[in-house]
């Protein structure tokens, strides 16, 4: 056959370019997570090009992360302290309190170690959404937060649907380290950033108008005013 009769919209050859992809992405996404507070980071870049295959069917992968990783280094990085401070202080809170823990009675302990759990949920909730936000909207950081509350809230099974996903995905690091380390290095985070960039765009969709969207950014045409753009999105 020649080079000509091979039609490259074949499912089977785009499922092979969309793995390669994966392959790629996973192996971006682990380097640039080693230093480990450029975590942040490195999720938005996942986020920004799983959305960007997504929406423009792959290709590009190495430019487009580095590109974001670049662009969102600054707010990515001071988002993702501000999320472990906040996850290191209730979590403490939530094991302190676990440990005055009286079993069928309302004490004042009690009452606090449900209130730190449910701080601790929220703030992963938050988490969530603020990368695919600083990878999809330009904002300031107090205004991507608080529309990653609002979106956490507003699409929460959504939210529950990828807490649990990644409580497996943790629980297959916590019993089998070493065959996980492999399989997300070499292609399970770039899958599972394709699979929640995914749920993602479902959410943003409502505040992405096809006219106003342009391929080249992923912002809005329209946004000189960031209060009204912030509402369109948290809304």
């Amino acid at each position: 056959m020649s080079a000509e009769g091979i039609s490259y919209d074949n499912m089977f050859i785009r499922m092979l370019s969309r793995l390669g992809d994966a392959m790629l992405l996973s192996v971006l996404f682990t380097i640039c997570s080693i230093p480990i507070f450029t975590i942040g980071a490195s999720v938005t870049a996942l986020y920004y090009t799983a959305m960007k295959g997504i929406k423009l069917d792959g290709g590009y992968v190495f430019r487009y992360f580095i590109k974001s990783f670049k662009e969102n280094f600054k707010k990515s990085t001071i988002m993702w302290l501000l999320f472990m401070l906040a996850f290191i202080i209730f979590g403490v809170d939530t094991w302190f309190w676990s440990k005055q823990f009286t079993p069928g009675a309302f004490t004042l302990a009690n009452v606090l170690l449900v209130l730190s759990i449910v701080l601790l949920a929220l703030t992963f909730f938050m988490m969530t959404y603020a990368f695919p936000l600083q990878a999809k909207f330009e904002n300031p950081i107090k205004v991507q937060l608080r529309n990653a509350f609002l979106l956490s809230v507003k699409y929460f099974p959504t939210t529950l649907l990828i807490a649990l996903i990644t409580a497996v995905i943790v629980w297959t690091f916590y019993y089998q380290p070493a065959i996980s380390i492999v399989g997300y290095f070499m292609v399970g985070f770039g899958a599972v950033g394709y699979l929640f960039a995914y749920f993602m765009l479902k959410c943003f969709k409502p505040y992405l108008p096809e006219e106003e969207y342009r391929e080249d950014e992923w912002t809005l045409d329209d946004e000189t005013d960031e209060t009204d753009e912030t509402d369109d999105t948290a809304e």
